[in-house]
This record gives C-alpha cells, structure tokens and sequence, in this order.
C-alpha cells in the first residue's frame, strides 16, 4: 500500500474534518446521470478548483460489466475494513501473499502491509464508507484506481488546501496483487532490495509499444485514451501552447493547486515549457491507461536520483486524471502540491538524505 500523508492518515481514522462535498446535478455541458465524478461547480478564472468529494460513494461500485465491478467492491471493502477500521486480521481476504510494491520506500508483500497500517486503530464497527472521500473509483481490465481528496497544511500556516490522492491496484485472482502511487519519497538506505522484498522498479512501455495501451473495450474509450494521449505528447511534452484551443474545453477546470482554470491559465502553464518536436510517443514509459465513462487516467514512470545513495535513482509514478467533453479536456486531477509543503509519509521514517 501507499505510505499515507500525516493528513490522510487522520482521514483514515475518521477525526479530521470533513472535506467539501458538492451535490451532483446540471453542469455546463448539461446533466450527468451517474457521473463518475462530482461537478466542479463555479471556478474562479485564473484560480485552480478545489479538489472535491464525490456525493455517492456507493454508485461509484457500479460497472455494467460485473467483473469491473467486482474488482471496485474488492477495492472499496480493502479499504474500509483494513485502513479505516484496523481490522489487519481480515487483509489476507483482500490482498495477495505476494502483494508487489511500486511505491519507492515500501517492501512488497501482504506483511509489509500490515506492518505498516498496524498504526491504525482498531475499530469494532466498519465505516459504510471510504475515507479519505473518493472523488472516483475507476476500472479497466485487471486494473483499478481509488481517486481521493487529499487536504495539505498551507505553506505559510494559512490554512488548508487541497490537491489529489491516486492509488492504483492490479487484481488478480480476486485480490489485490500489486500497487503503484504517485510518492516522490526517496528509498531508506537500509530498504531491502527488490530482489530481496523491497520495492519493485516501475516499468512501463516507450515509444510506439505504447499504443497497446490506448486499446479499450469500446470505440468511445480508445478515442478517450487517444485525446489524452495526443494532447499530452503535444501540449505537455512539447509544450506548444499554441494547440490548447484545439485540445482543451473553454472552461477547462483545473486542480493542480499551482495551476490556473481556463485555457488562458493552461496557455500561461505551458508557456513555461521550452518548445520541443512533436514525438510519436510520450517522453516517459506509459505504466497504464485507464478509462471509464468520461475519464482517463494516465499512469508514467518517473525516474528521480536517490537523495540517500550517491549516482543511484529510483522509480515512482506520475499519475494524472482527466475528464473528457464534447471531444476535449474540460477537467483535469493531479498529486501536485504547493513549494513549501511538508508532507510526511508513513512507512519513510530512516535517517536525513546524504548532503
């Protein structure tokens, strides 16, 4: 599992305060029935949105092919009964023996897992609901990711904000066999190797071994993967800020608390990115790409030198959401937070980073 955030860790328990709901009902671009996601409601121009809470966790369980929604069910029951209520007795029913961890400083393996949530308190009673608050919970194939609020501490003790919590789990076998986050946190020196139980590398597929992954189970979805796919290689990779008009929605709705909504706010993001050529194929490996209804998430490996052990790296995921309009991005989730947060990770104590 993921290393929890301090302020997740208190969401897990049910004690922080409750983070902003938003009903469902008529958007801009009209009502939407089921919606995977909550609407964004107003944003301010120039202004990134608040991350909020979807208003019904359950009819997130939904998928009309009941594979997909057995896998979501798994998910939800996981994380309700082992990390909200502490129940570490039951997470042989829920996850792989052999349980593989992406995240950079977690061992792998069902033990390791509840080794680390064994901080947790135990609860008689098991939550109806997930905690932290889904924005989403999507599946695809053997894949499925828990979407969330994350509420993050100001940097200048101001106050809160908020930005998104991704957790991606491959099933197998009706299990939870492996796990990727977006953590940036570098590996203890005393971390055994991968070899040894320890973090597995993040893979991915690069150049055109990618376009495996925008294959999806209907046309509308592979059109989805494929929007996200393009609009990425050349706005994000290449950073040509001259084509948002041609992939982002007017009232393009951002989340990243350092962004701006807007295509204005994007058009000023991108700016930033010295111009490239247009490649065939992202920059970085593609990890997955996972698509319901009117979202895609895309999942890329990350590559960042190991602070802890000189000319070493290690891998971890970048992971981004975003919801499609009438053939555009209209809304867009990411792990970004503020410079200048502290975020302290469960699992990562060990000594400070070599000098």
């Amino acid at each position: 599992m993921r290393a929890l955030t301090v302020a997740v860790v208190l969401s897990l328990c049910a004690c922080q305060p409750a983070v902003e709901q938003r009903d469902r009902g008529a958007t801009s671009s009209g009502a939407r029935e089921a919606a995977l996601t909550p609407p964004p409601g107003p944003v301010a121009p120039g202004q990134p949105a608040p991350v909020v809470a979807h208003p019904d966790q359950l009819s997130l369980l939904h998928n009309d092919n009941p594979g997909l929604a057995a896998n979501k069910r798994l998910l939800f029951d996981m994380w309700r009964t082992v990390l909200n209520a502490g129940h570490l007795e039951r997470a042989d029913e829920f996850v792989a023996e052999n349980y593989v961890q992406y995240s950079p400083f977690q061992r792998s393996g069902r033990q390791a897992l509840k080794d680390v949530f064994s901080v947790i308190p135990r609860r008689d009673e098991i939550p109806a609901e997930m905690r932290p608050p889904p924005v989403t919970i999507l599946a695809e194939n053997d894949l499925v990711v828990f979407v969330a609020v994350e509420a993050m501490a100001e940097p200048d003790a101001s106050g809160n904000y908020t930005t998104t919590h991704f957790n991606l789990f491959r099933v197998a076998n009706g299990q939870l066999a492996a796990h990727w986050h977006p953590d940036q946190t570098p590996p203890c020196p005393d971390l055994p190797s991968a070899a040894d139980g320890g973090p597995q590398p993040v893979t991915g597929a690069a150049g055109t071994a990618q376009y495996a992954l925008l294959e999806a189970a209907t046309p509308e979805l592979a059109r989805n993967k494929r929007l996200v796919f393009d609009a990425w290689r050349q706005l994000f990779d290449a950073g040509r800020e001259e084509l948002v008009e041609l992939y982002l929605a007017p009232d393009y709705v951002e989340h990243n608390p350092n962004g701006a909504s807007g295509r204005a706010g994007a058009r000023a993001w991108l700016a930033h990115i010295e111009d490239r050529p247009i490649a065939t194929a992202l920059d970085r490996d593609l990890v997955a790409m996972i698509a319901e209804g009117d979202l895609v998430v895309q999942v890329r490996k990350l590559t960042l030198p190991n602070p802890r052990r000189a000319a070493d790296s290690y891998t971890t995921t970048q992971i981004d959401m975003f919801r499609i309009a009438d053939g555009r991005l209209a809304e867009h989730w990411d792990a970004s937070v503020k410079p200048g947060t502290i975020v302290e990770e469960m699992g990562a104590e060990c000594a400070a980073p070599a000098e």
